[in-house]
C-alpha cells in the first residue's frame, strides 16, 4: 500500500507567502516527484482526502501541520489522524497572540503555550518544528527533505535529525556593529582546544 502526505494550512495562512510553509513544502515535493500530496484547510477537507486516498488503496504517511491560524482544525484533527506520525510546524509567537489558547479551552488561562495545548492529543509520533516569517523557505526546504526521506525509509527519527538546525546559523546572520573577540576555551582535564 502506497502513502500520502498530507498537509493542512488553512486558507487565511496560505494566502500570506512569509509564513504558508505547506503550500511552500508542496511546491518543493512536488518538483521532487513526490506525488499524490493532499493539501487541505479545514476539518471536512481533511476528512475528504483521508477518505479519497483510502479509495486509491493508499494510506496517509505522515501529516504536516501548520498550527498557525488553525485553532478551529485543531480542535478536531486527533481523531482523524489516528496513529499516523505528525509535524506540527508552529510560527515562533506567544501562543496567547494567537488566540490558539483560548480556543482550545485551556483550564488555566496562564499557559498559552502551543506545545502545552498539542501535548493533550493522541500519543503518536510527533515532531515540533518552530518557524518565522524570515526562516519560512529554509525550514519548508529542510522539512521537504525529511519527508522525502521518511516516505524513502519509513524512519521518523530522520523527521527530528533534520530539524535540528546549526546552532550557530542565526549568529551568521546576524551583523554586529563592532569585532568580538575571539575567544579560546580550554576543556581541563584534555588537550583539546575550543575556540568560539
Amino acid at each position: 500500500m502506497g502513502a500520502v502526505p498530507v498537509l493542512i494550512e488553512v486558507a487565511e495562512t496560505r494566502n500570506q507567502p512569509n509564513i504558508n510553509l505547506c503550500c511552500k513544502l508542496v511546491a518543493l515535493l512536488t518538483k521532487g516527484e513526490i506525488a499524490p500530496i493532499g493539501l487541505v484547510g479545514t476539518l471536512d477537507e481533511v476528512a475528504d482526502v483521508i477518505n479519497k486516498i483510502r479509495d486509491e488503496n493508499l494510506a496517509p504517511a505522515i501529516f504536516v501541520v501548520n498550527t498557525f491560524g488553525a485553532r478551529d482544525v485543531l480542535r478536531g484533527l486527533d481523531a482523524l489522524m489516528g496513529e499516523v506520525p505528525v509535524v506540527y510546524v508552529r510560527r515562533e509567537l506567544f501562543a496567547g497572540e494567537s488566540g490558539l489558547a483560548e480556543s482550545l479551552g485551556g483550564d488555566n488561562p496562564n499557559v498559552t503555550d502551543t506545545s502545552l495545548i498539542l501535548g493533550k492529543m493522541k500519543m503518536r509520533l510527533t515532531s515540533m518544528w518552530p518557524y518565522g516569517s524570515r526562516n519560512c523557505d529554509e525550514v519548508a526546504d529542510r522539512l521537504s527533505r525529511a519527508v522525502v526521506e521518511f516516505l524513502r525509509t519509513g524512519d521518523f527519527r530522520v523527521i527530528e535529525r533534520l530539524r535540528a538546525v546549526d546552532p550557530h546559523a542565526r549568529l551568521k546572520s546576524l551583523r554586529m556593529p563592532f569585532e568580538l573577540p575571539r575567544v579560546a576555551l580550554e576543556i581541563k582535564g584534555a588537550n583539546n582546544l575550543i575556540k568560539k
